[in-house]
């Protein structure tokens, strides 16, 4: 009895260190793993992809359809609760969610860097298949504000700004960057370089434009 007593201390010890440790809220609308999302920085623009909460499904709880919106600038997929609270999904966790209105999906995923180290974080489903996914990471950048450099200028105040898209191949269970200028898409595919070239050639296509860049990947994963 002595034992299992001792059991559940330990456990329910490390259990809260864990939560304390991650920062994770564990009780929130069943089950949802989350942690509070980043405050608010005053700056010209948004950090948001869409500023407005849209009603978004989350396929791990059901499908139950809560509203949120996606941060590019943090990373963080923000969902606003019953009780109107506001959290950011936990990246760690697999999480896919469609929002209702334009049937855009998000889900979490291991993707590399652009020096080759890995990281994780939230992506937009582009295309699938049985044979592969193809990813975007949307981005947007927080510039300082810049101090004039003489009385006749003017300050330039802190801003927010878009910035273009990074796309990530998963095929044949790895996932690679895909370049969308052509030359840099051939060599991260050298083995199909030569294919690829024609392919592209053939159909006038562009891998700067993300229809054709799906169409160029559909005839890769063919390969």
């Amino acid at each position: 009895m002595k034992n299992i007593a001792l059991y559940f201390i330990v456990s329910l010890f490390i259990g809260n260190c864990y939560a304390q440790s991650v920062n994770i809220d564990m009780a929130t609308e069943r089950g949802l793993m989350s942690k509070a999302a980043s405050k608010k920085i005053n700056a010209i623009g948004s950090p948001y992809i869409n500023e407005s909460f849209n009603p978004v499904r989350i396929k791990q709880f059901n499908d139950q359809i809560y509203t949120g919106r996606y941060n590019a600038y943090n990373d963080e997929m923000e969902i606003r609760l019953s009780d109107g609270k506001i959290v950011a999904l936990d990246v760690n966790a697999d999480y896919s969610l469609i929002f209702t209105q334009t049937n855009k999906t998000y889900v979490t995923t291991n993707f590399p860097n652009k020096n080759g180290t890995s990281r994780r974080g939230f992506l937009v489903l582009v295309d699938d298949s049985e044979r592969h996914n193809l990813y975007k990471k949307e981005f947007i950048k927080y510039y300082d504000k810049v101090l004039a450099a003489s009385t006749y200028q003017q300050d330039k105040p802190a801003s927010f700004k878009r910035e273009s898209d990074t796309f990530y191949l998963e095929l044949n269970g790895e996932t690679k960057l895909v370049p969308q200028k052509k030359k840099d898409l051939i060599k991260v595919f050298p083995e199909h370089g030569s294919n690829i070239k024609s392919f592209i050639k053939k159909n006038k296509l562009n891998p700067k434009n993300e229809e054709d860049l799906i169409k160029i990947v559909d005839y890769l994963s063919t390969l």
